[in-house]
């Protein structure tokens, strides 16, 4: 009989891009083998520890954050695993970036050694003192630089016109990396004309206006390397039916009306759009409007694990598939809560969702074929570019 590590027994698990009956064992923090259907119910599989998984969950590959602001990483990590997050990529708080310069990315590291309840990775930040230096920023291992066109953001956060972001992005493309940016839809032109010259990845965050949708579908028709994620509370709240307040005043991007959001959702279900952006509630939250649309926990894999993973390379996780990681979450499909901010461990562009019912609760996190303990000792590593 067949010893592993591990065996997980899962009446449900999102496989091979749909839901299945799977049985995956788990060696060395390594997804070491996937059965599915009637091999799924092989007797000679064993192993030294078991997780039978009863109907009322599903087995998903473990979230990953393309582009995410943990305020403080020891807290946003662990709520993050919460969430069902095991790889974030971290930006910084409240639109000040947390590396500009080759030593602040070794500063961080320093910070978040030993601090991290799950994968964290950096991004560099393009701003209008450090343009030309940023083949620098990528030799120090950040997976991607990143970038806020005039006029979006925060309050106070640097931003880049549109010759800024023109220069950054040759610059980049120059050293093989991935310019991620925050642009309007007067920008993407140029853009787009940097990724035809020179074949540099182009990344779309944030994208919340239904103007950027038609020129994202004639980039791709034209076969440019560009991807775009958007938010969760762009999927999900209306600025008819939502109320004021500071937290929702602050959300970036702001809320837009319900058509808008209904385009959103339609770009995400062609393809215009790769990925949603988490936060600690996003899985919970963008299932809550996909299963109204028809969509499954397959489809929320995709948007949230596989496609952000291949977005910022981590080509080791994002699915449930023998050789990767052993990054899983464990999420009841059918059972619901109320958002409380008191009992729950928010981060600040959660707390939009309070007093919120929503659908689908992460019942555990697992990195590496183990179970994340938020409140115990953190193991989480430092993700790191490799050269290209």
């Amino acid at each position: 009989m067949a010893k592993y590590e591990l065996l997980i027994h899962a009446r449900r698990a999102v496989i091979d891009g749909r839901i299945q009956q799977a049985a995956v064992t788990v060696d060395g923090g390594v997804i070491s083998s996937v059965r599915t259907g009637s091999d799924a119910r092989d007797i000679g599989l064993a192993g030294d520890h078991t997780i039978d998984l009863g109907d009322d969950v599903v087995l998903m590959p473990g979230l990953v954050d393309p582009h995410v602001s943990t305020e403080d990483v020891g807290v946003g990590t662990r709520a993050a695993a919460l969430g069902g997050v095991t790889s974030v990529v971290d930006y910084g708080s409240d639109g000040h970036p947390a590396a500009t310069e080759p030593e602040h990315v070794d500063r961080w590291r320093d910070q978040v050694a030993g601090e991290s309840a799950v994968d964290v990775g950096l991004w560099g930040a393009a701003v209008p003192d450090n343009l030309s230096r940023l083949g620098a920023l990528l030799g120090r291992g950040v997976l991607g630089i990143s970038a806020v066109a005039a006029g979006k953001g925060v309050p106070g956060a640097p931003t880049l016109d549109t010759a800024q972001l023109v220069a950054a992005a040759v610059e980049v493309a120059d050293h093989r990396g991935l310019f991620a940016v925050d642009a309007g839809v007067d920008d993407l032109p140029a853009l787009f004309d940097v990724c035809r010259r020179t074949g540099g990845r182009l990344h779309l965050r944030a994208v919340a206006d239904a103007a950027e949708l038609p020129l994202l579908r004639a980039a791709r028709a034209e076969g440019l390397p560009v991807t775009a994620s958007t938010s969760p509370h762009l999927l999900a709240l209306v600025s008819e039916v939502t109320g004021g307040g500071a937290a929702v005043d602050g959300l970036d991007p702001p809320i837009r009306d319900a058509a808008t959001r209904e385009l959103l959702w339609d770009g995400l279900r062609d393809g215009t759009i790769d990925a949603v952006a988490s936060a600690r509630l996003g899985l919970s939250v963008v299932w809550t409007e996909a299963r109204r649309r028809g969509a499954d926990l397959a489809d929320v894999a995709r948007w949230m694990a596989g496609r952000s993973a291949a977005i910022v390379g981590l080509e080791d996780r994002g699915e449930i598939r023998s050789g990767l990681r052993a990054d899983f979450t464990a999420v009841a499909d059918d059972e619901a809560f109320v958002v409380l901010p008191r009992a729950r461990e928010l981060g600040s562009a959660d707390s939009v969702y309070a007093q919120r019912a929503l659908a689908g609760v992460v019942r555990w996190t697992m990195t590496g074929g183990v179970v994340v303990d938020p409140r115990g000792l953190p193991r989480g590593t430092v993700l790191t570019r490799t050269a290209t």
